[in-house]
């Protein structure tokens, strides 16, 4: 069994838990660009992890425990079949017991879950210095943030032991600790001194091409530059894409009309892979071969009024827009900014209420980013179950469609074209982003993103949209 997928289905025909692909490829990349040379692992099982540790640096070393006599057999045999003997020392012991001298630059810890602060202890003095103690399952398939899923005493008792020892790790005056949403939930522990999430957040690339057949790319500060421009190495690298047969779906939060000069930017749209495009944060999908909508949602009347009345008990202006014009309440240099940025007509419309009654895919509340984020919450709470309601920048409060995303968009875009969802990656910056790079199989986030968007994206860019990030992306890993 010398495949990595040979390993992976082995271990899902016969119930034996590895790390989820998130989380170890966050470990490798880890690996691979902090200088890490020795890592010790509690918890082997059949050597998946440990065999991908080996295999992310030709330096480095790994010693790994393992208390099942099955599993250690089996691992040694995957070990052997890789070719890896002179790399990983399995160890078949109990690690409570287990006692060694040797200093790490890495301490994985994946064993029994109710052991976890003991190991910690344990093995914390075995670090090198600057090293670090990395734990996996803090989440527990959304288990400790969401106890009503779990369904037995026994399982109720173990996520309790897990909170326990996250609230061990917040509390530990020894090391520092961040949380991150990798996988099943990871937490990396230093002694001393913060961690750079930049630092963290670097190592958050693939290791090997991947195997794409359609692409979402959101547009300002994503696939745009500061200029509002895309640079030509990037449109080369679009371009190249659909020659590979890679569908090409520019998705943003702007009308149609306003996404239409990027399309001929890019010259794509001519081809098979580059008709569609997702408009109004998901609430539409174009075909730009028949120039006919294949998808819409939209805000009921009640709704829109509801946001119209808020808004304006605050003082506060908003709009709705078809695919060439803005249509607003009242003319503030806040709406005319979305105009301009969208190139868009605008028009003020004498009764607001009465024109928002046929419906609209969304309202947009534009307003100083002080007032945004005040009426944010507010609106969120009165609308909770009924729209969703975010920020697609600091000054542009939006409202759409409860679960009308663009992740929604992007994946029923997917499933019409026969795309596998393990095929389909998305590039992305900012909160309204967050459901195409959570609900794609390869959610990538600019090295510019929102650090909380970066913090849940599987990917983050080696370089910002103004260094040609999304160029360097895909001439790397995907072409």
């Amino acid at each position: 069994m010398n495949q990595i997928s040979d390993i992976k289905q082995y271990a899902k025909s016969h119930q034996v838990p590895i790390m989820q692909d998130g989380g170890i490829d966050f470990i490798c990349n880890y690996i691979k660009t902090h200088n890490v040379h020795s890592v010790l692992e509690i918890g082997t099982a059949i050597g998946y992890s440990s065999i991908r540790f080996a295999k992310s640096a030709d330096d480095v070393k790994v010693v790994t425990l393992e208390l099942d006599l099955d599993r250690f057999i089996k691992a040694r045999q995957n070990i052997s079949d890789n070719g890896l003997e002179d790399k990983i020392t399995p160890i078949n012991q109990d690690a409570t017991k287990f006692e060694t001298d040797q200093k790490f630059d890495l301490i994985f810890i994946d064993g029994p879950k109710a052991q976890y602060i003991r190991f910690f202890e344990k093995f914390k003095n075995n670090l090198n210095e600057g090293g670090v103690i990395i734990t996996d399952n803090l989440s527990f398939h959304g288990m400790v943030e969401d106890q009503s899923l779990t369904h037995n005493y026994s399982t109720i008792k173990l996520v309790r032991k897990i909170k326990k020892y996250v609230d061990f790790l917040k509390n530990n005056v020894e090391f520092y600790t961040e949380f991150y949403p990798f996988g099943d939930g990871i937490s990396v522990s230093c002694r001393s001194k913060k961690i750079d999430k930049e630092q963290i957040f670097s190592t958050k690339l693939p290791d090997s091409k991947l195997d794409i057949e359609l692409i979402a790319f959101d547009l300002d500060d994503t696939l745009l530059n500061s200029n509002l421009k895309i640079s030509p190495r990037t449109i080369k690298a679009i371009q190249d894409c659909t020659k590979k047969g890679i569908y090409i779906v520019l998705c943003s939060g702007r009308a149609e009309n306003a996404i239409l000069p990027f399309v001929r930017q890019l010259d794509i749209a001519g081809s098979q892979y580059g008709r569609y495009l997702i408009g109004i944060n998901g609430a539409s999908i174009l075909d730009l071969h028949t120039r006919q909508p294949v998808y819409e949602q939209k805000l009921g009347s009640g709704i829109l009024r509801l946001v119209h009345k808020e808004a304006a008990a605050r003082g506060m202006g908003c709009h709705v827009c078809d695919a060439d014009t803005i249509y607003a309440d009242r003319d503030t240099e806040w709406t005319r900014k979305d105009s301009i940025l969208c190139g868009l007509n605008f028009k003020v419309v004498p009764d607001f209420d009465e024109f928002m009654e046929k419906g609209h895919p969304k309202i947009l509340v534009p307003a100083p980013e002080e007032e945004v984020a005040q009426f944010l919450p507010e609106l969120k709470a009165k609308l909770q179950g009924r729209a969703d309601v975010f920020t697609s920048k600091p000054f542009f409060l939006e409202v759409m469609p409860h679960n009308c995303g663009k992740g929604q968009a992007v994946l029923w875009l997917a499933g019409k074209l026969g795309i596998q969802r393990i095929k389909t990656m998305a590039f992305g910056d900012s909160f309204n982003d967050e459901s195409m790079l959570t609900m794609v199989e390869y959610g990538v986030a600019m090295k510019n993103g929102q650090e909380h968007l970066k913090e849940v994206a599987r990917f983050v860019t080696r370089a910002t949209n103004n260094e040609d990030g999304i160029a360097d992306f895909l001439e790397t890993w995907v072409l």
